[in-house]
């Protein structure tokens, strides 16, 4: 799948480093490749790689209903390394510099990097603050790939930024601490359930979705499932938008996330923000019944929740 080179410059962070990624539209198949690269221990299987890889493609796959799908190779482990391979900086070309053996070794057992189009390095034996950098279409893993690793990854080099959390967000600032990957429902922050409404628009997994105003009953679709339906409702302010969705697995209730795009760093789509406490009931979603209010802007209140989809009150 061809996707144009964008670059861009990131923070480090608690358990990821963004550096540079490519991408935005994400269809068709994706060639990966996973280089095992270590310099003598083995601290998992290749066929332990195989399997999440597999469950990986499934994922991504059911994600995107279908319009994206993982084509991956994994290499058997490399001798690449003489000992501890470093962390490298925060830029391409020390990242660059610390993978550099790992592709000298699979590029001499038989492996052809530039014809993927993301290759992963997973590097044993390495002791870093940071569980997986990206930057490009190339990504090092510092940890063993899982499921939400591989699909996090995967996630900047298609062109995500993180899915963050607040306890919450008033009219014009964040209330409290943000949590950089603190959603538990996104795979670009610490959950592995699905990729967000907003995620899937970015990605051109779903359509455009309604921008709202006016002040009446609206019925919504989970993202999770294909739908003619709306699947998210978006609210436009002066500070962002509003992207609201329902998830009806493994609660039934409406998830709120703010997205500024003023926030973004460029080329990577802004953050959307998670909403964790937008009732007084300890739980990150609205439940039916109950209503999310932002102070001078809008009230929204979920009044019909079923298996399928949702009817919510917006004034």
């Amino acid at each position: 799948m061809a996707r144009t080179p964008l670059y861009a410059v990131a923070a480090l962070l608690a358990t990821t480093l963004l550096v540079q990624s490519a991408g935005a539209v994400v269809k068709g198949e994706e060639r990966v490749l996973i280089v095992l690269a270590t310099a003598g221990s083995k601290p998992y299987t290749v066929a332990d790689v195989q399997q999440t890889v597999r469950e990986a493609n499934s994922f991504i796959t059911a994600a995107s209903f279908g319009q994206a799908r993982l084509r991956v190779d994994v290499t058997p482990w490399l001798s690449a390394f003489n000992g501890n391979p470093g962390c490298g900086g925060t830029t391409n070309r020390s990242l660059a510099a610390v993978v550099a053996p790992a592709k000298l070794a699979a590029a001499s057992a038989g492996y052809d990097a530039s014809r993927y189009d993301d290759v992963v390095y997973a590097v044993a034996d390495s002791h870093c603050g940071f569980h997986g950098a990206t930057w490009g279409n190339e990504v090092m893993l510092t940890r063993q790939p899982t499921l939400q690793l591989i699909t996090h990854e995967l996630g900047h080099t298609f062109g995500l930024g993180h899915a963050q959390s607040a306890d919450c967000l008033g009219a014009s600032r964040t209330c409290g601490r943000t949590d950089e990957t603190g959603d538990p429902f996104s795979p670009m922050g610490s959950g592995e359930l699905d990729y967000s409404a907003y995620e899937k628009a970015v990605l051109g997994w779903i359509r455009p979705q309604p921008h709202v105003n006016a002040a009446k009953a609206y019925v919504l679709a989970p993202p999770t499932s294909r739908s003619s339906l709306a699947q998210a409702l978006v609210v436009d302010v002066d500070e962002g938008a509003w992207w609201i969705e329902y998830r009806a697995q493994p609660f039934r209730g409406l998830l709120f996330r703010f997205v500024d795009a003023a926030r973004a760093w460029s080329p990577f789509a802004a953050p959307a923000v998670l909403v964790t406490h937008p009732t007084k009931a300890s739980r990150p979603w609205v439940a039916r019944g109950e209503s999310y209010r932002l102070p001078k802007s809008f009230k929204v209140t979920l009044t019909k929740a079923s298996a399928t989809q949702a009817e919510v009150r917006f004034r």
